[in-house]
């Protein structure tokens, strides 16, 4: 009885611990062989493709009930987690055509899309204007801080407290 117990535990375990970010089904929708890059040099000759990207939040802007989410790409790792890391190819817009709670979307925030590329926008970065890819999402997932996108395995039986 225990060990069924433990082995059904183990792979509930090992299998929550392999999910992606985004579900197979929007997955299989997605150019795989669109990188970001090019992207970024034409938006508009993929519009209506749907990509798979991510990276950090670095704002959430609000006006009159849409949304927008401004991301710093990074390369997705295991479990299409951005990597943390210096690399990046350039900035991307998430557009919510409802309102979205900025709180919910907080700086920082690290986040992988599914979306459809709908269209370039030019917004300024300091004195630099800038020509964002805008996606609209079909699937989005926010990391909370401490989820890791790398697998963690742990075994043990014992009993555990405090000794004072």
């Amino acid at each position: 009885m225990w060990k069924s117990f433990l082995l059904t535990m183990a792979a509930a375990f090992f299998i929550s611990s392999c999910m992606q970010a985004i579900s197979s089904e929007v997955r299989s929708l997605a150019d795989k062989d669109l990188s970001f890059q090019q992207i970024v040099q034409n938006p508009e000759a993929y519009r209506g493709k749907i990509v798979l990207i991510g990276g950090r939040i670095i704002g959430t802007y609000v006006e009159e009930g849409k949304t927008w989410l401004e991301v710093l790409q990074q390369p997705l790792g295991w479990r299409d987690k951005p990597e943390s890391s210096d690399v990046s190819y350039g900035r991307f817009l998430i557009y919510f055509p409802e309102y979205k709670d900025p709180e919910v979307f907080r700086k920082n925030d690290l986040v992988t899309v599914a979306g459809e590329i709908k269209e370039a926008s030019k917004r300024r970065i300091n004195s630099v204007q800038y020509r964002y890819p805008v996606l609209v999402p079909r699937e989005l997932n926010i990391w909370q801080p401490g989820e890791s996108g790398t697998p963690r395995f742990h075994f043990g039986i014992g009993i555990g407290g405090v000794i004072r």
